[in-house]
């Protein structure tokens, strides 16, 4: 591997950004984590749920939570690529840095694996909320409802808050590289 930082740089460079994908890799990792989790439980008890009717336990509903899910783990697995990459560029030999382009190209592959999970997540999102309308306005206004199944439930809102809570959690995912790789950069 060719050194991170040119002959000419300080050390002291090398170790600040060593510092911040350290920091920052580890934060984005417990967030992600934390956030991943919680979404999971709430998802895997509201598919659970016989009295669920909110396209979320088949098709494209299904498919895109899985799959937001999926991609939010690999996420997490990035974000202590980062850490990997911080401890690597403090190593005291120089054969160990990572080079500054190496660096850039991981923080842009876990861009890209954000941007995929939320692209999935938003497509659950929809579908969930499609059908939160759709049960809305099977309701005449005004009328009895004598079909419990036709009004919207507490589970029905915690659906929504799981896949809220995963489109943060893949901001997140976006943002520190985002963020990490400009101050890469200017290093």
């Amino acid at each position: 591997m060719s050194t991170y930082l040119k002959s000419q740089s300080h050390p002291s460079e090398r170790q600040q950004a060593a510092s911040l994908l350290q920091s920052l890799g580890w934060s984005g990792f417990w967030i992600q984590f934390v956030l991943t989790i919680v979404s999971l439980l709430i998802l895997g008890f509201a598919i659970l749920d016989p009295t669920l009717n909110l396209n979320l336990k088949s098709g494209i509903g299904l498919l895109s939570v899985i799959g937001g899910i999926a991609a939010l783990g690999l996420s997490i697995y990035w974000f202590f690529r980062y850490v990997h990459l911080g401890q690597q560029l403090s190593a005291p030999e120089p054969a160990l840095h990572p080079s500054r382009k190496e660096i850039i190209q991981v923080l842009q592959l876990g861009v890209v694996v954000n941007l995929a999970a939320m692209l999935l997540t938003l497509v659950s999102i929809e579908t969930i909320v499609g059908g939160l309308l759709l049960k809305t306005l099977s309701v005449p206004p005004g009328a009895a409802v004598y079909r419990t199944g036709q009004l919207i439930e507490p589970i029905d809102i915690f659906v929504v808050q799981a896949n809220i809570s995963m489109i943060v959690a893949q901001f997140v995912g976006i943002g520190i590289p985002f963020w990490l790789a400009s101050r890469v950069e200017h290093h």
